[in-house]
């Protein structure tokens, strides 16, 4: 029986990388360099490291990478309608619901 070890290192050295590079963005950058990169009014730098931070933060935690994926997209969704100040608790209810949906799809 040869039991295959999961070697968490190098997902751990990452997400504390993503995680520093997060805090360094949030703290030292002015808000106002990084608003409008690409997309008008979104913050693209500070999501394109928030998404992959909180996705292998939450793939070691909760052991599933699949979840891990859908519950980071939810709250990078919601993040994203908090941005353009269209979050409420109806479309909270619908990402939520879309996220749950998808996993039971995906778990059939």
């Amino acid at each position: 029986m040869n039991k295959r070890r999961k070697n968490y290192l190098p997902t751990l050295v990452t997400m504390v990388i993503l995680w520093g590079l997060l805090g360094g963005l949030v703290y030292w950058v002015e808000p106002k360099l990084v608003k409008d990169i690409l997309i008008e009014g979104l913050y693209l730098p500070f999501f394109l490291l928030f998404l992959p931070a909180i996705f292998l933060t939450l793939a070691v935690i909760l052991g599933n990478t699949k979840r891990g994926l859908l519950i980071s997209l939810g709250l990078t969704g919601m993040l994203i309608l908090k941005v353009y100040e269209i979050e409420n608790w109806l479309n909270f209810i619908l990402v939520a619901g879309i996220v749950v949906a998808v996993d039971r799809y995906l778990s059939a």
